[in-house]
């Protein structure tokens, strides 16, 4: 697995070295995504299908020459989905996304990786098992009603579902309205 890693990593150098040695350098977008994460022995799992933060967790990267200033170059921690590439490549290239395209654009957060999401991040493995993730919490409710929620500011391996902790009632009110209907 760390072999696969290391090669794409050096190929993704080659590419963009490559990049940088053309005449496209200065007006080419990159965006590099991948596949959702991989579980190896975390939360005793040894997979990719889980609805948990080490299996949701993606390289998600999006360049663009023409933002001197800002978030080029930058982490932006916020809990963002690969739903918004569609509406931030529309942006970034001056186009109007469609109105059934769902997501939003994260143009504002690649000038300034500070700002907040208006939306979470929301993931779906099969059919009617969803998690929602926040900055600060994710919420995951599976086909047969069960619910996990965990606070990444004290449980960042979600080691610690809370979903029955009666102090989390207003997190709980904020999220649920998320899930698909």
């Amino acid at each position: 697995y760390l072999a696969c890693i290391a090669w794409a990593d050096y190929n993704v150098g080659r590419l963009l070295d490559a990049l940088d040695a053309s005449q496209y350098a200065e007006d080419t977008l990159v965006v590099l995504w991948s596949d959702h994460g991989y579980h190896q022995g975390e939360k005793r799992s040894f997979r990719k299908f889980s609805l948990w933060e080490e299996s949701t967790k993606v390289p998600f990267i999006i360049w663009d020459p023409r933002i001197k200033n800002g978030g080029n170059g930058q982490r932006c921690d916020r809990a963002v989905s690969l739903i918004h590439i569609y509406r931030t490549l529309a942006e970034l290239t001056g186009l109007t996304a469609p109105s059934y395209v769902d997501g939003i654009s994260l143009v504002p957060q690649m000038k300034n990786p500070t700002l907040p999401v208006d939306e979470p991040a929301i993931t779906t493995w099969g059919r009617g098992n969803y998690s929602i993730r926040t900055d600060h919490w994710r919420y995951t409710r599976y086909y047969d009603g069960s619910e996990e929620l965990y606070d990444h500011r004290t449980d960042p391996n979600e080691w610690y579902n809370r979903i029955n902790d009666p102090s989390v009632t207003d997190q709980l009110a904020e999220l649920r309205p998320w899930l698909p209907k």
